[in-house]
């Protein structure tokens, strides 16, 4: 393959819907696939789906291998999304997001200084009365300095109100340089306080959500690989304890979304979470996981 050209090259939109897609539907976010790679046997299923970052880096690498062009790998926080500037639009490619399409955010459009987007996102929820909410993800930017704001919001039916869920602010001078990222740092991210669970979400064929979920508490340290500690979500964000029907029936969802058993999917967090256990130091402190309805 030729070497990336700058990446404000233009790009046919259809192209990077495309690609946007193909990630977004076919490699599912998996908090527990780093576990595998880089404390245990060294690789993870792709449709069992990965982390946030390399969600992205799956993205610019599509972009990359069918355009040309290179993508820039923009920082915030934790978090990592992928930019096509083309000169005269932005385009945000951010799959952890969840955005059904690329979110276009062009110069032209610029108020004040800042360009304001918006796109629909999954889960689509219901209110009530049965009409469709989608989630939706929000962008400010501001072209002279750079700096991208992206806010993720979905409807929560307990509340009956739209809510923020997400939010990143991603600076142009903290972008990610160099590709693979260092196996030493990507173990020590894995360990970051803040993980106080491992997940896999995944937009099933239905174009439902569906999510299953092993929660970290301090008091079950040694002990992390625990069937009965599972929960799911389904896509109204309802949780469901493992020995619950709903249980049962989300499980199922996410197994079909992976291709997978429902025994392959429980295995693979069950076996992550005692990779972490082994490796996480005694006495860290993480923060409470909520077991609260959306």
């Amino acid at each position: 393959m030729p070497a990336p050209v700058p990446h404000r090259t233009s790009l046919e939109p259809q192209v990077l819907q495309d690609i946007h897609t193909e990630v977004l539907t076919g490699i599912p976010y998996n908090s527990a696939a780093q576990y595998h790679i880089h404390y245990g046997e060294g690789s993870s299923p792709e449709r069992f789906g990965t982390a946030c970052a390399w969600q992205t880096f799956a993205v610019g690498e599509r972009v990359a291998r069918r355009t040309g062009v290179q993508v820039e790998y923009r920082v915030g926080g934790r978090h990592v999304c992928a930019l096509h500037d083309d000169g005269d639009t932005l385009t945000v490619l951010d799959p952890y997001l969840m955005h059904r399409a690329p979110l276009r955010l062009p110069r032209a459009d610029a108020v004040d200084g800042t360009v304001l987007g918006v796109a629909d996102a999954y889960p689509i929820r219901r209110r009530p009365d049965g009409s469709p909410v989608p989630s939706s993800l929000r962008a400010a930017w501001e072209p002279a300095g750079g700096v991208l704001r992206l806010q993720y919001l979905r409807y929560s039916p307990r509340l009956g109100e739209t809510v923020a869920h997400r939010a990143y602010t991603m600076r142009p001078q903290e972008t990610v340089h160099e590709l693979p990222v260092p196996a030493p740092l990507v173990r020590e991210l894995l360990l970051h306080p803040e993980q106080n669970n491992l997940s896999i979400r995944a937009v099933h064929p239905d174009d439902g959500l569906c999510e299953i979920a092993l929660p970290f508490t301090a008091d079950r340290r040694g002990r992390l690989a625990d069937a009965q500690a599972l929960i799911t979500r389904d896509n109204q964000g309802t949780v469901s304890r493992c020995g619950e029907r709903d249980f049962d029936q989300e499980l199922e969802r996410v197994a079909e979304a992976l291709f997978a058993t429902t025994d392959e999917v429980v295995d693979h967090l069950l076996s992550a979470a005692a990779l972490y256990d082994a490796a996480a130091p005694l006495g860290l402190d993480v923060p409470e996981y909520s077991l609260e309805n959306a």
